[in-house]
């Protein structure tokens, strides 16, 4: 009788292990397609389109269309390039709206900048403000650095974080502001960069930032680096001996 209990209690455990585990798998594949909906939403120009709710329910019954195997319109030869039109016209309205209205944003976020005595501006229009000193060189425009860092909007939305772990790069991999930025900053140091469009990404919106958009980075200096060497860089020549230098069996021919 105990035996079957046990038992017993061995097959619910199992049966519960079994449940969870499937509950966890379908959690985890809820994630990936709920990821990649979001990703082919944002990467394919679909976000620019800045669809409203009852659009965006006509945009989905496309997609169950597809989904169940439905034809095309008839006319899609010429429907397809009007739709493409209609398509680019929408996108280009409302990324131009979105950079008029970032400009002015950011017109006045620079204004007020401007009163805070902490900050300095350098010639190209880049301003930084050192939170903490750091000790040592400069990097320099080919130097490797390795940071922690957090890129947000002037409204505070986060468009990039790596302050979990350090990143290491190349100085000349990055956009313009950010390279002269932390050309101001010493190793050990903390700053908050402030990256005016014209040296960041200008016109050109990227996924999570608009066009026009001021850029503010937290950062923190940890180490700097000797520059990359080039990728399939050819081995330096051995250098030649000298006389003196030279294998005694070779003098001695």
């Amino acid at each position: 009788m105990k035996l079957a209990k046990e038992l017993a209690a061995i097959a619910l455990a199992a049966a519960s292990a079994t449940a969870a585990f499937a509950q966890s798998a379908a959690s985890a594949d809820s994630e990936y397609l709920r990821t990649f909906g979001q990703l082919m939403y944002e990467r394919n120009g679909i976000t620019d389109l800045k669809l409203t709710p009852e659009e965006f329910n006509v945009f989905v019954e496309g997609m169950k269309a597809a989904r169940d195997g439905k034809a095309l319109p008839e006319n899609i030869q010429q429907l397809g390039p009007k739709m493409l039109d209609y398509l680019r016209a929408r996108a280009e309205a409302n990324m131009k709206k979105e950079a008029e209205k970032a400009a002015a944003e950011a017109a006045e976020f620079w204004k007020k900048l401007e009163k805070d005595a902490s900050v300095s501006k350098t010639p190209t229009g880049l301003a930084y403000k050192i939170t903490k000193e750091g000790s040592g060189d400069f990097p320099k425009e080919d130097s490797q650095v390795s940071i922690k860092y957090k890129g947000t909007l002037i409204n505070g939305k986060v468009f990039d974080d790596g302050s979990k772990e350090p990143v290491t790069f190349s100085l000349e991999k990055v956009i313009p502001g950010f390279r002269e930025g932390l050309q101001k900053m010493k190793k050990g140091g903390t700053a908050v960069i402030y990256v005016p469009a014209a040296l960041g990404y200008g016109n050109n919106p990227l996924p999570g930032i608009p066009p026009n958009s001021t850029l503010v980075f937290d950062v923190e200096l940890l180490d700097i680096l000797p520059p990359a060497k080039p990728a399939n860089q050819p081995a330096a020549p051995a250098p030649q001996a000298t006389p003196s230098e030279a294998p005694a069996a070779q003098q001695a021919k």
